[in-house]
């Protein structure tokens, strides 16, 4: 969890960034310009509603100022800066495209399902929705009681509310490109996409 005093040096950085006083900041949030230096300083923390109006006076997200990690603006990662996923979250081996934005909905990854390996990789219902391009190989992709088998090249879409997953069904290594709206974290995490191997 956040503290409050990360999360009011949050709300001063972005305002110091779009160039703002307290006073613009009162008159566009409807707070007082001594209350958002309180809350700035860590003194005191505001409500869900008055968040989300500071937010949007800043023109940012409010998960922007909720996110634990501190995320970059623009999130680049070179192809050998890739971190592994984490294998007891993911199951399937990958990496990282990119670590997330603050208050970000898309996260990309790289899966690579090894040659000879047919085992079904299941994850259960969460929300959101994810994509997959398959890069190479040939990939069955089950999304509740459907399934479609792609080959490369071939690209899927569909809602994560229905427990899905994928498995390689040619004798070649698979890799697939995945974005997703569900950040893979660490195992223990609340917001951590899990999965298990059948």
């Amino acid at each position: 969890m956040l503290s409050k005093t990360d999360l009011g040096e949050r709300i001063r950085v972005v305002r110091k960034q779009r160039r703002l006083t307290l006073k613009e900041l009162e008159k566009t949030s409807g707070f007082s310009a001594t209350h958002i230096s309180e809350i700035e300083r860590g003194k005191t923390s505001p409500t869900i509603g008055a968040l989300v109006r500071i937010a949007k006076a800043l023109g940012k997200e409010p998960s922007y100022f909720l996110e634990e990690e501190q995320l970059s603006e623009i999130a680049m990662v070179r192809r050998d800066e890739r971190r592994s996923l984490p294998k007891e979250t993911t199951k399937a081996a990958g990496e990282f495209l990119t670590p997330g934005i603050p208050g970000g909905r898309l996260n990309a990854y790289v899966l690579t399902l090894e040659a000879g390996d047919a085992k079904e990789y299941l994850y259960g219902s969460h929300p959101g929705e994810e994509g997959a391009y398959l890069l190479g190989g040939e990939v069955k992709f089950q999304v509740g009681d459907k399934s479609h088998v792609l080959v490369s090249g071939d690209a899927i879409h569909y809602p994560s509310d229905q427990p899905h997953g994928f498995q390689n069904m040619g004798t070649d290594t698979a890799q697939i490109l995945l974005v997703s709206t569900k950040r893979v974290r660490k195992s223990g995490s609340s917001s951590g996409t899990t999965g298990k191997r059948s």
